[in-house]
């Protein structure tokens, strides 16, 4: 049994100072999570305990990631950043409507690897529907309004969320695939791919109008995948990229990087796009304006040109094109969606830097 479950699983079954608690037994289910990610695991663990005699039934979830040793130091970085963020109460008190799940055990081996044992929180339909991406949004401005002006300035919150995003090492091959004007790639993006290339040469200006707005605590993942509505707030998993961000830009997670991965309808994402942003500046109202969401939001989603460079490589090599999460999609009907998203993605980022 691994060294700190027997504790976790007393905290998560609330027994009390004094209690004795013995588990049973031990089931194991895989979780798929960024499986293109070595060295890392999550596992729903679930079983029987006997609290001073007496059976309780238990269920955590287990994420395990390798030390540095194995894991890469993204990967490493992330787990850190995760373990300090539960550890430091950071996540204890976030927003009205805003919770992490609870943590209810940590350990961290001689040879650095970290295992945390979380809150099993039940996972909600998937994709995300209209209504639940509006909710979230709504929340997710509750989040904002929170921490403008007060953001915390502890070494490990994440500060490259800009950088990461516009990927600024990848620019030259991308005008490079732009510029062979492929027929395919000219007859499916049409005149919107003459927009594309003066998108790469902006992000400096992306990244300026950013840095002038307000700045808040952001959880910068926001996608369907780490979002769980519950009646009573919504849940957000996966705190690896905590930190310092612009009002909006978790909105840009939520509203674009969704419906990327497949966690969302780009269709569906078009159609509350709006609805969705007057939902998180109606909770920051007062603490920011709509204006400013609006730029926010539209600045992050211009940092992510690579989205349409990689539909115009797809294109150019006549290549299926798939969204992770939606492995069962066709690859027509994922172009479909993306093509729909690079749309998104130009319309934000011509608001941005008008």
């Amino acid at each position: 049994m691994p060294e700190g479950l027997a504790s976790a699983v007393a905290t998560a079954i609330g027994a009390g100072g004094g209690a004795h608690v013995a588990i049973d037994e031990v089931v194991r289910d895989g979780i798929d999570y960024d499986a293109f990610l070595a060295h890392r695991s999550v596992h729903r663990i679930r079983g029987t305990a006997r609290l001073d005699g007496e059976p309780v039934a238990w269920s955590l979830v287990e994420k395990v990631t390798e030390g540095p040793a194995f894991a890469s130091p993204y990967l490493y970085d992330n787990a850190r950043r995760e373990l300090a963020a539960y550890t430091s109460g950071l996540l204890d008190d976030l927003a009205p409507r805003v919770r992490a799940p609870r943590l209810h055990g940590a350990h961290e081996d001689a040879e650095g690897r970290i295992t945390l044992w979380l809150e099993d929180v039940p996972s909600p339909a998937r994709p995300l529907s209209a209504g639940a991406i509006v909710g979230a949004a709504r929340d997710l401005g509750g989040l904002a309004a929170a921490w403008v002006g007060r953001v915390p300035r502890e070494p490990w919150l994440f500060t490259g969320w800009i950088g990461r995003h516009s990927q600024a090492e990848a620019i030259g091959d991308g005008i490079a695939v732009l510029r062979r004007r492929h027929p395919a790639v000219v007859e499916r993006l049409g005149a919107r791919l003459d927009e594309v290339e003066p998108l790469l040469h902006a992000q400096s200006r992306l990244r300026g109008i950013l840095e002038s707005l307000p700045q808040t605590l952001c959880h910068h993942d926001a996608v369907g995948a780490n979002v769980f509505p519950r009646p009573d707030a919504t849940v957000l998993i996966d705190w690896e990229s905590v930190g310092l961000g612009a009002v909006g830009a978790d909105l840009a997670s939520l509203l674009f990087a969704s419906a990327r991965r497949g966690d969302a309808s780009a269709h569906d994402i078009a159609a509350v796009f709006e609805e969705a942003t007057d939902a998180y500046a109606e909770a920051c109202a007062g603490v920011v304006s709509p204006a400013e969401v609006r730029r926010g939001r539209d600045a992050a989603i211009g940092l992510r040109w690579k989205l349409a460079v990689d539909v115009a490589a797809a294109l150019e090599r006549g290549e299926p094109i798939r969204r992770g999460s939606a492995i069962a999609e066709a690859p027509e009907d994922a172009m479909d969606e993306l093509v729909v998203l690079v749309d998104v993605l130009l319309d934000a980022a011509a608001r941005a830097l008008a």
